[in-house]
């Protein structure tokens, strides 16, 4: 679930759920079975991973005065464990 996306920041939550009747839930055949905070971690790590190979680097199509590109610069930071969501301040709930 994207949560909140402000400016060049982006905040997607990976749920740690079971999955009950899937064949191969990490996407490899005959893979032992993970935990679901494994199975979360996995997806995490491909989406940063798809992301990163589409995204970084990527050809803005602006250039700077010496004429060379204005390339995307792409950083991306991974956690897993619980989370507490705390807004101070505005008067509208976070999204989500």
């Amino acid at each position: 679930d994207t949560i909140k996306f402000s400016g060049d920041a982006l905040t997607i939550i990976f749920p740690a759920v079971t999955e009950e009747g899937v064949e191969f839930p990490c996407g490899t055949p005959n893979c032992k079975r993970h935990s679901p905070v494994e199975l979360a971690v996995l997806r995490a790590s491909a989406c940063c991973l798809e992301i990163h190979k589409r995204l970084h680097n990527f050809d803005t199509g602006c250039t700077k005065p010496d004429g060379s590109p204005v390339l995307l610069a792409l950083h991306i930071g991974l956690g897993c464990g619980p989370i507490t969501v705390l807004q101070i301040g505005g008067m509208k709930p976070m999204e989500g």
